[in-house]
Order: C-alpha cells, then structure tokens, then sequence
C-alpha cells in the first residue's frame, strides 16, 4: 500500500458494533432524519496543503442521520457511526479515532511509524431536521513509540509537522427524506 493510501485511510473510523437483542437494525439504527449533503469549508490546518493527499479548503459529502435515545448517528454510507445527542434533540457531537500503520510491509528500512486520527463533529439540526450547521476537526499525531520524522521532512512530506490539526465549518441540508 503506497503512502498516498496509506494515508486516504487515515479517513476511516470507528465502526459500530454489537450483537443486540434483535429490536433494533444494527445497521439501520434510530429514526431514520434523512440524507445529508454537507458542504464543508476548511477554517484552519496545521497539517499543511499535503495532508491526506492534498485536503481540499471545500468539499462536500454525503451522509444520512439517524437519532436514537440519547443518541445520533452519524452514517456515511461505509459505516455508523454513534455520537452524542443533547437533552434538546437538536445538538450532537461525534468523537471518534483510528490508528493507522504508515509504513509498508518491511518499511524500506525505515523505523516503526503509526499516526492516531482523532476525529470530532458536533452540530445542531434546525426546527424541522431539514438542515444542519456544525464543525468538524481532525487531529492527527504519532503514536509512542512510533518515528515518523520522514512524514514531515522526507522527499515527499506527507504532513508540514505532526501533531498536527484542519478543521471545518458545515453546512448541510436534506437531500433525500426520511425513509417511511
């Protein structure tokens, strides 16, 4: 897996889990809000233009949400994703991580080096649930133990320093209704 792959991964998350007792569609759960298009706007980066093979300042995505007790979830379509919900059903917030391995098998000589993604959203749903404002940040840093120096200053950075931090601001509306 090449670098530039290697790092697209980075873009992965926690996926949700579990048995349950059969009540609930483990991969449909919660009342189903709708389908999602976010426009996304970066407001600041750390990272540099590099990061993630060249994060864009815009782009869009989409994702449907679902809310549950207490709970809203956050489904981009690989996987669900839980987060919180506040007391007023309109606010929520995701906090979620991967860690990914940055070198191939064998690492061309290079020393052990593992980056921890750290992802967070939150916003709040209008009135209606038809649209949505929020933010969304990733925090990216070498785990203990790992060198990942030649990410910063190899031939080909990968990142302008580590740790390091983009966020966004979004602005979503409702793209496909609620399913029935």
């Amino acid at each position: 897996m090449g670098l530039s792959a290697r790092c697209h991964a980075l873009v992965g998350a926690l996926v949700l889990a579990g048995c349950g007792d059969g009540s609930v569609d483990p991969h449909h759960p919660g009342a189903d809000l709708g389908a999602f298009r976010v426009e996304a706007t970066r407001k600041t980066n750390t990272c540099g233009d590099s990061a993630l093979g060249g994060a864009p300042a815009t782009w869009s995505f989409e994702l449907r949400l679902r809310r549950g007790d207490g709970v809203m979830y956050w489904d981009n379509g690989v996987e669900v994703i839980p987060g919180g919900l506040g007391a007023d059903g309109q606010s929520f917030s995701f906090d979620t991580g991967i860690i990914v391995d940055m070198r191939a098998q064998g690492g061309a000589g290079l020393p052990p080096c593992s980056v921890a993604r750290r992802d967070r959203a939150s916003g709040t749903l209008d009135a209606e649930d038809d649209a949505f404002t929020g933010s969304l940040a990733y925090d990216f840093a070498p785990t203990q133990g790992s060198d990942c120096a030649d990410l910063v200053t190899g031939e080909m950075p990968s990142f302008a320093a580590l740790p390091c931090s983009m966020s966004y601001e979004l602005d979503a509306t409702r793209s496909v209704a609620p399913a029935p």
